[in-house]
């Protein structure tokens, strides 16, 4: 992309005054078709393409202007997204970070959301530039410079929307870029500090750094976790920033009457994304000259939701502007799915949401309708906002990840609609299968990275995917449990034998339970249930616990047991709280096991007795992500065939519209609970 046709002018200011939206005309906007009474049309998601064939559709935004919204990330969730963002094809450089946008408008202003995945970079400091060669390099002629507080925008990463109103109705095939040559557009390229260059040029000419846009726009941008490796779960605190995966989400308002645009009539649209290939090193204290600005400019890895087909660098050209339709008032995707919404602290609720397709899925992907959905332990933190909901939480669906249901659409040979499954949502494997496990193959499981309409299992409607499901014999409550009980099979394989063991199992959650549940099963000598509750404690007798008792209580039931020679196996299942491994520690036996089941909050467990563990020979292993196709189909077939007695695990059942009910009642241990229910047959 030539670096002269990519400057402008002032950081962003808030226009007061102007949030509410005026009802736009009806039955002037073009390709209406395919909405909610009629065939489903193109919303824009896909594969990319030239820009004759790019469309993307920006709804009604009925409740105005989303920067004004709680959460203007939450404001797009109904918006269909862009084709993903990619290197146009015989471009030269790397492939750039997942990127999509998704689009709203009014009367008023168009509404541009933008998810950056990847580590977003921060703008360069101008302090640290020498601004004479800065001008030298972007502007060798001397006669075309953008304003000295613009500059440093250029060596920024960034996100990108160029508007251009053509003027008169474009051919399809578009045509040569030279037959729309000296037409105005406008290009607005926006850092993650929220400044921007703006600028008016003509197509062909390097121009339009005059143009006055401080009225123009308006900005919004924030960094989402979304946890380590790009795929677990996200953490409150780390060692190294750099560890933990960031989407940066962008969302910018651009006013139609400050840049002459007519929503009626035909516009068309250029969506780009600018990163660094890897982080900027400029020396401390050295300003950087025309050698580091030439090196940041030529090595910027460029991406976009058109492909033009050609290796011509440069985004300002008509040919990388797609066709923007704006839906009128009342128009809209499908959003007859009620799902939840997590909100902040301890506040989920239910919203209609867009009823997810297949037609955005990978081959071997489900469309699911929910039964029954179940609260897990793991999902608590994010309700109590003691870990910030990564962005696959952070969608409709929150964190539900234990559901059955049955298929309503298949690309899978193995699953026919109809069939009753516990099929995993796509927010669940999406958050988890990037971690490529010791069962990983990239060959079998690589399309579980590929585009999903992301969400969680709290939907009345969800995608999932065959390497994910498990046909059932009926949808029937009970099944719930077998995604849990997977989990604790995975951690009973990598323990071995317990026959003969005395194994302590410290907390007696829906996890914990079954953990005493198979210890007993698995004929350990001993098991010894360990949790603060009693109501847990006794239902942990049920479950096949030779001695249920509190924390205090549990270095004498351990002696008792062992004479004074401590537990073989202690199992750590209650997670979220560093004091627990230590107690595990405690209760081990010289050269005995302790195995970490329970999710931590912390990357950093700075209050680790190392010197008790390491005095002690204790093997300390974790356990997490079972393999999806030997797990989760050996615990289906325990519980259908009896084997595994679910019994004292499910105590309530309530409907989706009292979610947030459920989950007060989980978080706060009322009513005796257990395990929660989600019943998506219940009004």
């Amino acid at each position: 992309e030539t670096p002269t046709l990519r400057l402008a002018p002032t950081r962003p200011r808030h226009i007061s005054g102007m949030a509410s939206a005026v009802q736009p005309p009806p039955s002037k906007v073009r390709r209406l078709i395919g909405w909610k009474d009629g065939a489903r049309c193109d919303l824009g998601a896909g594969q990319r393409s030239t820009a004759d064939l790019s469309t993307v559709t920006a709804l009604y935004a009925s409740a105005g202007s989303p920067l004004n919204a709680a959460s203007p990330y939450h404001a797009f969730a109904r918006s269909p997204p862009t084709a993903s963002f990619g290197r146009p094809s015989t471009w030269p450089g790397p492939e750039g970070s997942a990127t999509k946008a998704r689009l709203l408008w009014d009367r008023r202003a168009l509404y541009v959301c933008w998810e950056l995945e990847g580590a977003a970079r921060a703008p360069v400091d101008p302090a640290s530039i020498e601004a004479d060669a800065l001008v030298a390099t972007l502007d060798p002629s001397g006669s075309n410079c953008p304003r000295p507080e613009q500059r440093t925008i250029a060596l920024d990463e960034r996100a990108e929307c160029f508007l251009w109103q053509p003027e008169q109705a474009t051919a399809n095939p578009l045509g040569a870029d030279a037959d729309y040559a000296g037409q105005r557009y406008y290009a607005f390229e926006i850092n993650y500090e929220g400044k921007a260059l703006t600028l008016a040029p003509h197509f062909g000419k390097v121009s339009g750094y005059d143009w006055d846009s401080s009225k123009a726009f308006n900005v919004w941008t924030e960094a989402l976790a979304v946890g380590f490796g790009a795929s677990a779960s996200p953490v409150p605190s780390a060692s190294n920033a750099d560890e933990v995966s960031l989407k940066r989400v962008v969302v910018a308002e651009f006013y139609w009457d400050a840049m002459g645009i007519d929503p009626d009539r035909e516009i068309r649209i250029g969506l780009h994304r600018a990163e660094y290939p890897v982080p900027l090193n400029l020396e401390t204290g050295v300003k950087a000259g025309k050698a580091e600005f030439n090196h940041i400019l030529t090595s910027m890895v460029w991406s976009s939701w058109v492909d033009p087909g050609d290796d011509v660098v440069n985004f300002h050209r008509p040919s990388l502007f797609g066709s923007l339709v704006l839906a009128p008032d009342g128009a809209g995707i499908d959003c007859s799915c009620m799902a939840a919404r997590w909100l902040g602290a301890r506040s989920v609720t239910v919203v209609p949401s867009p009823v997810p397709s297949l037609e955005e899925c990978p081959p071997g992907a489900l469309l699911v309708q929910a039964k029954y959905a179940s609260l897990c332990g793991s999902d608590l933190p994010y309700f109590r906002d003691r870990r910030a909901a990564s962005c696959y939480w952070n969608r409709d669906g929150f964190c539900g990840h234990e559901v059955i249901g049955i298929v309503l659409e298949s690309k899978s040979a193995r699953f026919q609609p109809g069939d009753a499954v516990m099929a995993l949502p796509s927010s669940y494997f999406k958050a988890h299968a990037g971690s490529k496990q010791d069962w990983y193959d990239e060959d079998v499981h690589g399309v579980l990275l590929k585009s999903f309409p992301v969400r969680g299992g709290f939907s009345e409607v969800y995608t999932s995917h065959e390497l994910y499901s498990c046909r059932l014999q009926e949808c029937v409550p009970r099944m719930l449990a077998a995604q849990g009980l997977g989990t604790v099979l995975k951690m009973s394989r990598r323990i071995g034998s317990v026959l003969g063991k005395t194994v302590v199992v410290l907390g007696q959650g829906q996890n914990g339970l079954l953990a005493t549940r198979l210890m007993a099963q698995m004929c350990a000598r001993d098991v010894i249930a360990v949790e603060p509750l009693e109501y847990r404690r006794r239902l942990a007798r049920a479950a096949g616990a030779t001695a249920a008792v509190t924390p205090a209580g549990a270095q004498a039931a351990v002696d008792e047991a062992t004479g004074g020679r401590g537990a073989d196996v202690v199992l750590e299942m209650v997670g979220h709280c560093q004091q627990t491994i230590n107690d595990a520690l405690a209760l081990a036996a010289c050269s005995g096991m302790v195995v970490a089941f329970g999710v931590p909050d912390d990357a950093i467990y700075s209050t680790f007795e190392f010197s008790l563990f390491f005095r002690k020979n204790i093997t300390l292993i974790s356990s997490v992500i079972p393999d999806p196709q030997v797990d989760f189909p050996e615990a289906v077939r325990l519980i259908e065939q009896g084997r595994f007695s679910t019994e004292g695990l499910l105590s309530h059942t309530l409907a989706l519209s009292e979610v947030q009910k459920a989950f007060e009642m989980a978080s706060d241990y009322t009513d005796e609970v257990v395990k929660l229910v989600i019943d998506f047959s219940r009004k």
